[in-house]
Order: structure tokens, then sequence, then C-alpha cells
């Protein structure tokens, strides 16, 4: 096909469908105009340093073109003189989680609708909030918990989630609760949703003993208040805990050290290194005795903490631990982690 051939099919499917235009196998990011942006995304690791740079197709029309695996899910950010700049293309976006939003397109573009996010049924359990003292182990005076109780009188599990906003209102965790329970997936479970410490979330997560603490002191004692959970006290390893990067690690260390509270354990991109420095839950998975944990890992394939969860799962299995690891095409974010929820929660909590 000629350069004019396709620079005439890009432009009409451009301006028919948007960015990115898809040719078969191949996806073009297009930017048309003098003075092109560069490109920050997952398939660069959001590397300021090095962004991705167009190039000139013919005249104004300028192109990235790469190939992806099937079912990926890709966010980006168009950048000039160091900050973003709307992709006139493409109005899909999301928020980054800190402060700003990226754009984003899958592959096939039929996958779409699996991540724009729609407004959720109202729920049929409740969901109280309420703000606990810290007691100086976390920042600030009080820290709000979100506490969900799903519609049955019976005693349920109960798990405790890191970053608890977001899997509320980016994850709809008890909504997708409630879905998979009226299909019959899962058992019904409790939650409790520690919202974390904003500006101080790494110090809160990074295997911190006061976090445990926190969760030991009120956020435990104020469930078995408010919701009609197993006792952890009188039903070894009832808990589940979960999060995502830092939560997913400080999802991981909670497990490792209260043994008797927790059965379960949700990490989604943990951040179980920083750099090539292991961080210690590798020593706890190590050296302790094989605990009776079933655990769920995932992790994306376009993130910089691949290779490190890949090597979690090894240490996993080489240490006996009832697991399963997915990978996902995708980056480090929420849409993609609330994709492969469902099949977390079922495999956690399959009836």
């Amino acid at each position: 096909m000629e350069n004019s051939e396709i620079t005439d099919l890009i432009r009409s499917h451009l301006l028919e469908s948007g960015n990115p235009v898809i040719l078969n196998d191949k996806i073009y990011l297009c930017w048309v105009g003098d003075h092109p942006p560069s490109i920050i995304s997952d398939l660069n690791c959001w590397d300021v340093e090095h962004p991705i740079q167009f190039e000139l197709l013919e005249n104004d029309l300028w192109i990235y073109s790469f190939k992806l695996p099937w079912g990926s899910y890709i966010e980006y950010a168009f950048l000039r003189n160091n900050r973003r700049i709307h992709d006139p293309h493409n109005p899909h976006r999301t928020p980054n989680g800190m402060g700003k939003f990226n754009h984003f397109f899958t592959f096939p573009s039929s996958e779409m609708k699996n991540f724009l996010p729609e407004e959720p049924p109202p729920l049929k359990g409740s969901l109280t909030s309420l703000r606990l003292p810290t007691n100086q182990l976390l920042a600030g005076k009080k820290r709000k918990v979100h506490f969900y109780q799903p519609p049955t009188k019976e005693p349920v599990p109960l798990m405790v989630m890191w970053d608890g906003k977001e899997y509320l209102e980016r994850a709809f965790l008890p909504h997708l609760i409630e879905e998979l329970v009226e299909l019959g997936k899962i058992q019904p479970v409790a939650l409790a949703l520690i919202e974390n410490g904003r500006r101080y979330r790494t110090m809160e997560y990074f295997c911190s003993e006061a976090t445990l603490g926190f969760m030991q002191m009120a956020v435990i004692p104020a469930a078995l208040q408010h919701l009609n959970i197993l006792s952890p006290y009188d039903e070894k390893g009832s808990l589940a805990i979960g999060g995502a990067s830092l939560g997913g690690l400080m999802a991981f260390y909670a497990a490792l050290r209260l043994p008797q509270w927790f059965g379960k354990v949700l990490s989604q991109s943990g951040a179980f290194a920083i750099g090539d420095q292991k961080l210690v839950v590798w020593s706890l998975i190590e050296h302790q005795e094989t605990l009776p944990l079933k655990i769920w890992l995932d992790c994306g394939m376009f993130e910089s903490l691949l290779e490190t969860n890949r090597q979690m799962a090894a240490l996993l299995d080489q240490k006996g631990y009832e697991f399963q690891y997915r990978e996902s095409p995708s980056g480090h974010n929420y849409p993609a982690w609330r994709r492969l929820l469902p099949e977390a929660l079922i495999n956690l909590f399959g009836q």
C-alpha cells in the first residue's frame, strides 16, 4: 500500500473513530498539526525522562505505531514542555490517582465497554462510614473507614482492604460482591475499606507495624460492633485482606504477621521491592513455616513490577503456598485491577 493511501486511511479512521486508529493488528496513536507532543504511557512505564516520540507520516500527520496482545487496556498522556495536554481525538479519560487524568483505549475497541465505569445500582446491603481514632498510629487524629454489610442474617467473612476509598469509588467492590453473590459465584462477604493517608501512604503501607496496630486496635473492634461477621478471635483465619501496589505489599505483610487472623490474601500489582531492594515479606515467606493462606496475585504485563511479581509467584510455589497468579495485558491502574477482581473474588470466596 502506498504511503499516501495509508495516510488517507489513517486520517479517515481518526476522524471517524478517534485515537487510536486500529488497522488489522496494528495500532496508531496520532497527532495532527505542527509540533507534536511526546507520549508517556503504560507502554514505557510512564518514563518522563524517555518519552515516546511521534514520527512524521505525511504533511501534518504524525504517528506512533505498535502492536498489542488481544484484550489490552492502555492508558497514556500527551506531554508538551513537561505539561500534560489534552488529546483532542480521544474523549475517554480516567483519573490517574494523583490528581490528573490519563486517556485510555483498548485493543480491540470492543473491549472498551469493560473499562468505561457505569453508575452502579443501589446497594442492597448497608454501607457505614466512620472516622476512627488513630491513637497516633497513623497520620492525623482520625481515619475514615467504610464498612459494608451484605444483606444476610448469617455471620460472614470480613475482608479488610487498604486504599479503601479507591476500592469503593473506582473498583465498586461492594457492588461487585453483591453481583457475584446474586449469580451464586461467591459467598456473601463484608468489607472494612480503610482510607489511606494520602501523602503519608508510602510510610503507612511500607510494612508498617503502626498500621497493623491501627487495624488491630480500631478497625477490627469497629467491624465486630457494626457488622455481622465471623469473629477472628473465635474463627482462626476467617479474615481476608487485600490491596493494590503498596496496598498489595501491606496485605501480604499483614497476613504474614497475623496468621492467626488472616486466611486469604488479595494482592494486585504488589510492590514487593523498591528497585533491587526486596522488602521484608520475602524473608518472612522464606524463613517461617508455610502458612495456611489462600493467595491471589495479579500484575499487568506493562508494569515495572512484573518481574518482581513473577519472582514472588515462584517463591510461593517453592514454599508450597496455595495461590493463583494472573498477568493481564495492562498497566498499573484501577480499571485493570477492577477487570480482574471478579476472578480473584471467585477464587478466594467461591461457593
